[in-house]
C-alpha cells in the first residue's frame, strides 16, 4: 500500500546468491580468524530491512559458522554443562535453540520505516532460530523458550523509523500535525541502540568506537520527482543534511550509501546492492567525492547491461566500502551471471590504487576499452556543452505519439503502426526519429 511501492510496480526481492555473495564479502571477512567469544561483539545491520532478506542471509551465515567452529574444536566440550552449544541429532551436530536466539540477539540487528515489515522481520527470524527442531527435540526447558511470547525479546534489535532521518528533524516544525510525523517516522539511532553508539555522557554526541561492525542491505532505488510527490519535506531535508543529495535530481539510495557509511564503526565495512548509475551521473559526483577523500572504496562487482531483477529494468553493481582508508580496491566486470549466481569465479578482475578514484566520473575499463573512454573524455566539446538533455522526450500519451515506422517515405507520406496495431499514412514531414527501450510489436 506504500505509494513507493505502487509508484515502483512492487517490491522486488534480492535473490540469494547476491544476499549470500554481500554476507561472505562482510560478515564471513569479519569472521575470519575469530572464536565465538569474539564474534559475540559484532554487530550487523541492515537500515533498510524490509522483509529481512539480509539479515536471514547474515543469520543464517552466523549459524553455520558458529556450528562449523563447535564442531571442530571439542565439540563433546561444547555439548556439556549448563549452557550447552550443541546437540547430538541423527544427521550430526546441531545448534541448541538457546545457542541460536543468542547469536541472534547479540548479532542482528535492522530498521525499516515499514511497521509490517519490522514484524515479519522478527517473524522469520525467530522462524530461523527453530528452524528444523521439533517438540521432541526442543525438551522441555526449549519448548518452554518456545512457548514465551518471543516477538519482544527482538524489540531491541528490529527498529521501527526512518533511518535517514533524526528526531532533530522535528525541532522548530511546529507546521507539522501528528499524522505527518508519524508518516516521517524519524528514528534515533543513539536512542534506538544505545549500546552500540554509546556517548560519553549517556547522551549526545557519540562517544569512541560506537558504530556497526557490518551494514548491507538492498536500499531503495527512488528518484526525487518520485519522492517529492508524497514526501516533500524529507526531499529537502535530505538535500541539506546529507552530501550525497546535494547535487541535481539525486536518488535515495544514494543517500543510504552516505548513511551507511555514518553508521560503521572505525573498522566497519559496507556491502549494499545499488544502481551505478551514480558512477557516471551528475548527482553522483557528491557521493563519489565522499567515497573517494575517505578512501572508503574497497570493492566493487559490476553487472554490466545484466538484470539482477527480473521483474524490474535496473543497471546494478555491489559496492563494498571499508570505513577505514583502504589504498586498492577491487573491480570485477561480471560477463556471465550464470556462472556467477552458480559461484564460479569470474576471470575478469583487477585492483585499482585509491588514489585513481576521484570525485569525476568513476570509469573501470581497462585494455582498448579503457583507452577509447580516455580519448573521448579528452575531447574539448562534450554533448552537453551545446544541449542540455534533462529526462528526453516526455509524450504523456505513448500509444498516440510514439509510431513504428513500416518503411520508407512515399509522395510525403510514411507508412506506420500505432500502439493498437493500426497502420496509417502520415505526413512524414510530421515525424522525427528518436530512441526508445520498448520497441513496438503488432
Amino acid at each position: 500500500e506504500k505509494p513507493e511501492v505502487k509508484k515502483a510496480g512492487g517490491v522486488f526481492y534480492t535473490p540469494t546468491y547476491i544476499v549470500d555473495y554481500i554476507v561472505r564479502q562482510t560478515v564471513g571477512a569479519l569472521l575470519e580468524g575469530k572464536t565465538p567469544k569474539q564474534a559475540e561483539k559484532l554487530r550487523l545491520c541492515d537500515p533498510a530491512c524490509g522483509s529481512g532478506s539480509f539479515l536471514i542471509g547474515a543469520f543464517q551465515h552466523l549459524l553455520d559458522w558458529h556450528l562449523k567452529w563447535y564442531a571442530e574444536n571439542e565439540p563433546q566440550k561444547h555439548a556439556s554443562g549448563k549452557n550447552p552449544k550443541l546437540r547430538q541429532s541423527h544427521d550430526g551436530w546441531r545448534l541448541t535453540v538457546a545457542e541460536r536466539k543468542r547469536i541472534l540477539i547479540n548479532n542482528i540487528y535492522g530498521v525499516d520505516i515499514d511497521a509490517q515489515a519490522v514484524e515479519v522481520t522478527k517473524l522469520s527470524l525467530l522462524l530461523k532460530v527453530l528452524e528444523g527442531e521439533t517438540g521432541e527435540t526442543l525438551g522441555l526447558a526449549q519448548m518452554k523458550l518456545f512457548h514465551e511470547r518471543a516477538l519482544p525479546n527482538l524489540d531491541a534489535n528490529i527498529l521501527c523509523g526512518n533511518s535517514l532521518i533524526g528526531t532533530d528533524f522535528y525541532d522548530g516544525r511546529l507546521d507539522l500535525d501528528e499524522e505527518e510525523r508519524r508518516r516521517i517516522n524519524a528514528f534515533d539511532w543513539e536512542a534506538g541502540f544505545p549500546h552500540i553508539f554509546p556517548s560519553p555522557s549517556g547522551r549526545g554526541a557519540r562517544g569512541e568506537g560506537s558504530g556497526f561492525d557490518a551494514v548491507i542491505g538492498n536500499p531503495p532505488y527512488i528518484r526525487i520527482q518520485t519522492l517529492k510527490e508524497w514526501a516533500p519535506l524529507e526531499v529537502e531535508h535530505y538535500k541539506t543534511a546529507y552530501r550525497a543529495a546535494s547535487r541535481g535530481n539525486y536518488d535515495i539510495y544514494a543517500v543510504f550509501v552516505e548513511r551507511g557509511l555514518q553508521l560503521l564503526n572505525k573498522q566497519g565495512r559496507l556491502g549494499l546492492i545499488l544502481p551505478h548509475k551514480f558512477f557516471n551521473a551528475e548527482y553522483g559526483e557528491p557521493l563519489r567525492g565522499l567515497i573517494a577523500e575517505g578512501k572508503h572504496l574497497a570493492d566493487v562487482v559490476h553487472f554490466g547491461h545484466q538484470q539482477i531483477f527480473g521483474q524490474a529494468t535496473t543497471y546494478t553493481c555491489l559496492l563494498f566500502l571499508n570505513k577505514a582508508a583502504t589504498n586498492v580496491c577491487r573491480f570485477t566486470r561480471v560477463n556471465d551471471l550464470d556462472a556467477f549466481a552458480s559461484g564460479i569465479p569470474n576471470d575478469d578482475a583487477h585492483d585499482l590504487p585509491a588514489q585513481g578514484v576521484t570525485a569525476a566520473a568513476w570509469n573501470f575499463a581497462e585494455g582498448e576499452a579503457g583507452a577509447l573512454f580516455e580519448r573521448l573524455m579528452g575531447m574539448p566539446t562534450k554533448l552537453g556543452s551545446v544541449a542540455h538533455i534533462f529526462v528526453g522526450l516526455q509524450t504523456s500519451a505513448d500509444k498516440v505519439y510514439v509510431l513504428q515506422a513500416l518503411g520508407p517515405a512515399k509522395s510525403g507520406k510514411l507508412p506506420v503502426r500505432d500502439a493498437e496495431g493500426v497502420e496509417w499514412n502520415l505526413e512524414a514531414d510530421l515525424l522525427k526519429p528518436f530512441l526508445f527501450k520498448v520497441s513496438l510489436q503488432s
